[in-house]
């Protein structure tokens, strides 16, 4: 005897995605699979791209705690002042390439909310997705440098490792 189970998949599977850009083209290869996704369950989508923080960074570049030479207040007066500029151009363009690849999926209109943060990007991704909720986490599987590609994308393979919901990683069309 066949047994039929019934199942609302678009109601059941994702309220809430969140997509991981670095701007780099195989981030916005999965903008589409976000945006598909986001549309094809009614969820709601939230784009997240991440700076590195410039002090930390270049503290471990050259060796030297840049903190404790010049102080943390004037390191963070003079970080901050470029930094709201940037967050505030990252927006703009994350909202360019979306709605881009919403034009390529034939007029996918999904609304997102774009977030900018400032840190290491495998922590502050998998914090956000376990903080806000999210049912899914989409991201790319390489970034911007040929030191991205050789490392085969230590980001997604940070927050596959690292998160507690399902992740899908979207690898760019050769």
């Amino acid at each position: 005897m066949d047994t039929a189970i019934g199942c609302d998949m678009k109601t059941s599977l994702f309220s809430k995605i969140l997509y991981a850009t670095d701007l780099s083209e195989t981030a916005k290869q999965a903008a589409r699979y976000a945006l598909s996704l986001a549309h094809e369950y009614g969820a709601e989508l939230t784009v997240v791209n991440v700076i590195p923080d410039l002090v930390e960074e270049m503290s471990a570049g050259m060796g030297y705690d840049l903190v404790s030479h010049f102080g943390h207040d004037k390191l963070n007066s003079f970080y901050e002042e470029g930094l709201e500029e940037t967050k505030k151009a990252l927006i703009k363009r994350i909202h360019n390439v979306c709605q881009e690849a919403g034009n390529e999926l034939h007029n996918c209109t999904v609304e997102q909310n774009v977030v900018v943060k400032v840190g290491h990007p495998v922590e502050q991704i998998v914090e956000m997705a376990k903080e806000g909720g999210y049912d899914l986490v989409v991201l790319g599987t390489h970034g911007h440098t040929m030191l991205d590609d050789l490392l085969l994308g230590s980001v997604a393979r940070g927050v596959v490792k690292k998160c507690p919901m399902p992740v899908l990683t979207v690898r760019l069309k050769e």
